[in-house]
């Protein structure tokens, strides 16, 4: 088996060993849902197939040949660093767009707002259409922008889904781990009902740059969407604004 595949078997055993450190000492009480793991697990593999079907349908060789930049003499390690880096920025700027840009909102993001628990389950729920786009985006950074060896690209992809992963890990951490990456009692703020706004980025630097850095010792309040329309999971598969009647403009993505 290819290097870069091994790499990416990573991304579920990790998602399962943290699953079950998150079922054995659970940090916040959220409200219960019938099924909630199994859902996680669904989408976990449906992002394992969209991210095993999108590249063989993209010309990888030739992109890698018309590469903006040489990474390769980075290494494996310098790479990656630089990868994430450079990913996290682009992700950042994207993540904030899709907020900011209702029609955006509806068609690919608020899926995964709609949850009332932002743990492990939620970490994965995406619409397929935003998985694509998700992959896509990595393509780009590491093999047309920066040219990168192809294990580095890999483990870039792996760091990525690590960091997405984390901020929504129903555990505990310490407030002062939120200068280094998206803690998961940050990104409830970002999940916060009625608000669905700033840390946006998975690293840090950016929403500390940009003005939308919010780094709470605990969270004890409320997420997700209200009741029933959080349960709405085909209406919102169908591009559907399952938000808007219920409580507002905050549900269509507005800025706060």
């Amino acid at each position: 088996m290819d290097p870069a595949d091994l790499i990416g078997l990573l991304i579920p055993a990790t998602y399962l060993v943290m699953l079950a450190i998150e079922k054995w000492r659970p940090a916040r009480a959220f409200p219960e849902r019938r099924g909630w793991t199994w859902i996680g697990i669904g989408f976990l593999l449906l992002i394992g197939i969209v991210s095993g079907v999108v590249p063989l349908a993209v010309p990888t060789d030739w992109l890698a040949a018309h590469r903006l930049m040489d990474g390769t003499g980075l290494g494996i390690i310098g790479g990656t660093v630089v990868g994430y880096i450079v990913l996290s920025a682009v992700m950042y700027a994207y993540h904030r767009t899709v907020h900011a840009v209702p029609a955006l909102w509806r068609l690919t993001h608020q899926i995964h707002h709609s949850p009332q628990r932002v743990d492990m389950s939620g970490s994965v729920l995406f619409h397929p259409v935003e998985m694509v786009i998700q992959v896509l985006m990595q393509l780009f950074v590491t093999l047309i922008v920066l040219g990168l060896d192809p294990i580095a690209a890999a483990l870039t992809g792996y760091v990525a889904a690590f960091y997405g992963m984390f901020q929504h890990w129903n555990v505990n951490t310490p407030q002062w781990l939120g200068v280094l990456i998206q803690r998961p009692e940050a990104h409830c703020e970002h999940h916060r009902k009625g608000v669905h706004a700033n840390n946006y980025g998975d690293l840090p630097i950016w929403d500390i740059l940009l003005g939308t850095f919010r780094n709470p010792k605990t969270f004890s309040g409320e997420c997700g969407f209200e009741s029933p329309v959080d349960r709405q999971l085909g209406a919102m598969l169908a591009m559907k604004d399952v938000n808007e009647p219920v409580y507002g403009p905050a549900s269509a993505g507005v800025q706060h």
